[in-house]
Formats: structure tokens, sequence, C-alpha cells
């Protein structure tokens, strides 16, 4: 996700040794609000307030101005000069809908597409899938970004969605009378979760069919 300068100088001030495994995508997003700040642009972030990646990107400027909906957007004051950027997790509906907006209240706007392709991936092959199939189960952390917005995209389809953290979630009544299966995951997930949870699901398949 990224994090904020004051604890990278707070690292380096106590020489620790430290291994950056933030996503190549978010430091690019951090890249462009500085440029878009250094062309003389209010910096906004469509994004989910108080999310990690979020506070690291609206760090590493000074009085970004991040809006989560379109209602948020609709609220605020215009601008002249302005520069978007997105959470890489976005989903681009929502996006779209807050540039449009931005669109009617910034004079001279800039926009920067910064919604990673496999979060865009994602998203359309869940739409596609939630739709074919009888039950979803997604599989990833409630307090992931990622795996919250499959969740939702799939449940506006299918409402016989379920979000679950590993096999000890499933519930064997969900699959009763359920022909067809659709398993996704948030990008963040491990690989041994997913496995898992298409294991257990295999189990009940089997004893359904027993009874």
């Amino acid at each position: 996700h990224g994090t904020k300068t004051e604890i990278w100088n707070k690292a380096k001030k106590r020489d620790l040794d430290v291994i950056d495994a933030t996503c190549p995508l978010v430091h690019e997003i951090h890249h462009e609000v500085k440029k878009i700040e250094s062309e003389g642009r209010q910096v906004f972030i469509i994004g989910d307030h108080g999310h990690d990646e979020v506070m690291a990107i609206a760090n590493q400027v000074e009085k970004p101005i991040i809006l989560s909906t379109p209602k948020e957007a609709i609220e605020m004051r215009k601008y002249k000069r302005g520069g978007v950027v997105s959470q890489s997790t976005q989903m681009i509906e929502n996006v779209q809908e807050i540039i449009n907006i931005l669109m009617q209240k910034v004079f001279d706007l800039k926009f920067v597409n910064t919604i990673c392709f496999p979060t865009k991936r994602n998203h359309e092959e869940i739409k596609e899938l939630s739709v074919k199939c009888d039950l979803m189960i997604i599989i990833g952390s409630f307090t992931s970004a990622n795996s919250m917005r499959l969740t939702e995209l799939s449940l506006q389809r299918n409402s016989n969605t379920y979000q679950v953290t590993g096999k000890e979630d499933l519930n064997k009544e969900w699959f009763n009378n359920v022909e067809n299966i659709g398993i996704s995951a948030g990008a963040s997930t491990p690989d041994y979760l997913i496995e898992e949870v298409k294991e257990e699901i295999k189990t009940f398949e089997r004893k359904i069919n027993n009874e």
C-alpha cells in the first residue's frame, strides 16, 4: 500500500534496514501527485478515506482533497486548475462518475488513470462470472478494499454472494440446490487460502450428492 514519508524518515534516523514491498504502481501514483502539485494544480485523490494506500498518496503533497463518493465531489467548490489520480483498486464506475462531476467543477482538469490493470481485469471478470453462477464465493479480508469491491460488484449482479476469509467461514447450507459455483479472490489473498476454500467446497458437494 505504501506508507507515509514520516515513517520512512524515522526508519532512516534509526538506521534500519528497510525492504520496500510497495506495489510499483503505487509508487508511480506518488510520483504523479508530486508532478501534479509541481504544475500548480490542486491535487484530487479518488479513494477510500482512511485507507493506507490513500493516506500514503495524500502524504506526498500539501493539502490534497480526497473524494470517496460522487456526493463529496458535488459538494466541493470550484477550482481553476486541478489534477486527479485514484486509489489503484477503485471501481472504474465510481472514478468515472466523480471525474464527470469534477469536469464541471474544475476549469483546467488533468486526469491520470492510476487504476491497476489486474484490478480492472478482475472487476470485468467478476461481472461476467456473477451472472453465470448460482452462487458466488469471494475470498479475501474484510479490511481489503480490493476484496470488498469484488464482493460489491458480485452482489450487484447476484444476491447469492458471500465473502469469506477462509474455509472456516463457509456455510454448507449456501450450497443447497446450487449447480454452478463461482470463486474469486482479492489480489492480496494467498494462493493457499484459495486452494483450501476450493477443496472444502468439493467436500460439501460430495456430502450433498451422497445425501
